[in-house]
C-alpha cells in the first residue's frame, strides 16, 4: 500500500507538473521549478521505498534533498512575487548561498558524519527505508527551513495588513502552504517518518501553487493587456541591432513582409528587398549622427509609416525597434479628396509659408536690431551669412559628409541668427567702444545660450523640428573650439554640432579681416593663415580643404563691399 500510495502521489506530481504549463504558459515566477522540485522530491521519496541496501536508500535521500533543499527558497521567490515586495538582489543571494551550502552537506551523506552521525537501513512490509542519528549539519538544515518559514509567514501577514493590491485568495492559498507545512513538521514527529507525510505535503502544495497560477494569469493586468493587445495589434514590429544584425520581428511582420523569413536571427539582415534596404540606410545614417525617428514607404501599392524607437544593448551598440504601420487607407482616402484636398493643402502651405517667412523674418529683423545696438560688429550678420553660403556651396558637393540639400539650407537661413543672443545683453558692455574687463567678458559670453532660447522660443511653432535645431546650434555652440576649451558648454571635437563648426570659420574669419573699434583689419593673408593655424585647434581639421578652396571667393568677396558694408 505505500508504494501504491507514493507512486500515485508521483504520478499526480508529474500530472501537475503538465498541467501547470497549461495554466502559466509564459512560465511567470518561479513556479515552473517549483513543481519540478516537488516532482523530485515525491520520486525520491518512492525510490526510497523501493531501495533494497543502504546505498540505494543514501542515493535516494540525496535525491529527496535535491528536490525539497530548493522548495522554502522557491516559496519564498513566490510570496515575494505575489506579495509584489520588492526584496535585495543581494539578501536573496546569500539566501540561495545558504541552500546550495546545506545541500552540499547533505550530499556528503555516505562519506562523513557531518549531516548523519550514523544511518543504517532498514525495511518493514516490504519498504526501505534508515534510520539515522543527525549531525550538526542536519541541524544547520532544521534552522534554515524554520528561517524560510517565519520570513514567509512574516510576508504573507505584512501583505494581508499593508498591501490591498494583493489578492486576497492568493495570500490565502500561500497560508495553506505554510500552515500545511508547519503541521507536516509535527506530523512527521509523531509518526517518526517523512515517507508518508512530506509526498502528500508537497503535492498539496502543488495545488495550492496551481490555483495561484491561475488567479494570476486571470487577474494580471499588464498580462491581460499584453494579450489584447497583441489580438488587436496590426502593425509590424521589426528588431535590427545599430549594426544591422537581425533580432526578429512579430507575427503580423512576417505575414506582412515575408522577406523577413529569409533573414537569419543574429546574423546580418540580407540587403536583398526595398525594406531591407530602407532599415540599413536607416541604421547606417543613424551612425552618422542623422537624428530620423519617422520615414514613409512604398511597396506593392501600399503605403506604409515607420517608426523608429531605440533601445540600449551593450556598449554604443543600439536596438532599433521598426515599427511599421499600414497608412493605405488613409492615403487612399486622401487621394479620393479630390481637387478640393489639393487646393485646400496649397493654401494651408501657402499660409504656413507666409506665417513662417514672417516669423523668420521677424527672428532676422531682432538680429539686426542686435547688430544696430552692438558698437563692435558693423555689418557682421550679413557678411557672416555670405561666408557661410560660400563655405555651404563648397560642402554641397562632398557627400563624403552625409548632410542632405534640406540641411545645407537650414544653416544657410540659420547663420544671420547666430548671434540673436546679444539682445539680450546690457548696452553698457553691448555699446562699450573698447575691450571687455574679465567680468564683462563672462557677461557676454552668455548670449550663445540666451540666443538658442530665443530662437527655440520663436520658430518652434511656425518652423519644423529639423530646421530649429540646427538654429539653435548654430546660435549655442559658434563660440565652442576644437579642443575642448570654447564656451558655453566646452564641448570638444565632434561633440560640437557640425552646423556650429561652419559658423565658428565663418564668425572668426569676419572678426579678423573686419575693423573693430578697438582693431584694424586684418590682411587676407594674415586672416588666411591664423584660421589654416587653428585648424585641430579652434576648427574643425576636416574643414580645412573646405577654407582653402574657399579663400579666393572670401576674398573676393570681401574685396567688393564698399563702406557701407563694412
Amino acid at each position: 500500500m505505500v508504494i501504491l500510495y507514493l507512486t500515485v502521489l508521483t504520478v499526480v506530481a508529474a500530472i501537475n507538473n503538465l498541467l501547470h504549463y497549461r495554466v502559466n504558459p509564459n512560465h511567470n515566477g518561479p513556479f515552473g521549478l517549483l513543481f519540478f522540485c516537488v516532482f523530485i522530491s515525491c520520486l525520491g521519496h518512492l525510490l526510497l521505498a523501493l531501495s533494497t541496501n543502504l546505498d540505494q536508500a543514501i542515493l535516494s535521500n540525496k535525491m529527496i534533498y535535491v528536490g525539497s533543499m530548493f522548495l522554502p527558497i522557491l516559496t519564498f521567490d513566490a510570496c515575494v512575487s505575489i506579495c509584489r515586495i520588492r526584496f535585495p538582489v543581494w539578501c536573496h543571494h546569500v539566501l540561495l548561498f545558504l541552500v546550495f551550502g546545506v545541500l552540499a552537506l547533505s550530499l556528503t551523506v555516505g562519506f562523513s558524519d557531518v549531516y548523519y552521525s550514523s544511518i543504517k537501513f532498514i525495511r518493514t512490509n516490504g519498504v526501505g527505508n534508515f534510520v539515522a542519528t543527525y549531525g550538526i549539519g542536519h541541524d544547520i538544515f532544521n534552522f534554515l527551513m524554520v528561517g524560510f518559514v517565519i520570513i514567509n509567514v512574516s510576508l504573507i501577514i505584512y501583505s494581508f495588513l499593508k498591501k490591498k493590491n494583493v489578492s486576497f485568495n492568493s495570500l490565502i492559498a500561500l497560508s495553506s502552504i505554510e500552515a500545511v507545512s508547519i503541521l507536516s513538521f509535527f506530523i512527521s514527529r509523531v509518526v517518526e517518518t517523512d515517507t508518508m507525510v512530506m509526498p502528500a505535503v508537497y503535492v498539496f502544495d502543488q495545488f495550492a501553487l496551481m490555483y495561484i497560477c491561475f488567479r494570476i494569469k486571470r487577474y494580471s493586468v499588464e498580462q491581460i493587456v499584453s494579450q489584447v493587445l497583441e489580438t488587436q495589434n496590426a502593425d509590424s514590429y521589426v528588431l535590427v541591432t545599430s549594426d544591422n544584425s537581425f533580432l526578429g520581428c512579430n507575427a503580423v511582420g512576417y505575414e506582412t513582409f515575408p522577406n523577413f523569413k529569409n533573414c537569419r536571427i543574429d546574423h546580418k539582415m540580407p540587403d536583398n528587398h526595398e525594406l531591407n534596404h530602407m532599415l540599413i540606410s536607416w541604421n547606417k545614417e543613424l551612425l552618422q549622427g542623422k537624428d530620423f525617428d519617422e520615414r514613409k514607404f512604398e511597396s506593392d501599392g501600399k503605403f506604409y509609416k515607420i517608426r523608429l524607437t531605440q533601445l540600449p544593448l551593450s556598449g554604443s551598440r543600439k536596438i532599433n525597434l521598426f515599427k511599421i504601420e499600414d497608412e493605405t487607407s488613409m492615403h487612399n482616402y486622401i487621394n479620393m479628396l479630390g481637387t478640393n484636398n489639393v487646393r485646400l493643402e496649397l493654401m494651408l502651405k501657402e499660409n504656413d509659408s507666409q506665417i513662417r517667412s514672417i516669423q523668420e523674418q521677424m527672428v532676422v529683423g531682432m538680429a539686426y536690431m542686435v547688430e544696430s545696438r552692438d558698437s563692435n560688429t558693423g555689418s557682421h550678420i550679413k557678411r557672416t551669412s555670405r561666408v557661410v553660403q560660400i563655405l555651404v556651396d563648397y560642402l554641397r558637393k562632398d557627400h563624403t559628409l552625409g548632410q542632405s540639400e534640406f540641411f545645407y539650407d537650414c544653416l544657410v537661413a540659420a547663420a544671420p541668427m547666430h548671434d540673436i543672443g546679444k539682445i539680450a545683453i546690457d548696452d553698457r558692455i553691448l555699446r562699450k567702444p573698447g575691450r571687455f574687463t574679465p567680468q564683462e567678458y563672462e557677461e557676454m559670453k552668455e548670449h550663445p545660450e540666451k540666443g538658442a532660447m530665443i530662437v527655440e522660443n520663436l520658430l518652434t511653432a511656425v518652423e519644423s523640428p529639423d530646421f530649429v535645431k540646427i538654429a539653435k546650434n548654430v546660435a549655442r555652440y559658434h563660440h565652442e573650439r576644437f579642443d575642448g576649451f570654447g564656451y558655453p558648454k566646452k564641448l570638444k571635437g565632434t561633440e560640437i554640432p557640425f552646423e556650429a563648426r561652419v559658423m565658428a570659420i565663418a564668425d572668426v574669419y569676419d572678426a579678423l579681416v573686419s575693423k573693430r573699434c578697438y582693431k584694424a583689419e586684418m590682411s587676407f593673408d594674415e586672416a588666411y593663415q591664423i584660421i589654416l593655424d587653428g585648424m585641430g585647434t579652434q576648427f574643425d581639421p576636416s574643414l580645412k580643404d573646405c577654407f582653402i578652396a574657399c579663400r579666393y571667393k572670401l576674398e573676393e568677396y570681401y574685396s567688393s563691399l564698399g563702406e557701407d558694408d563694412v
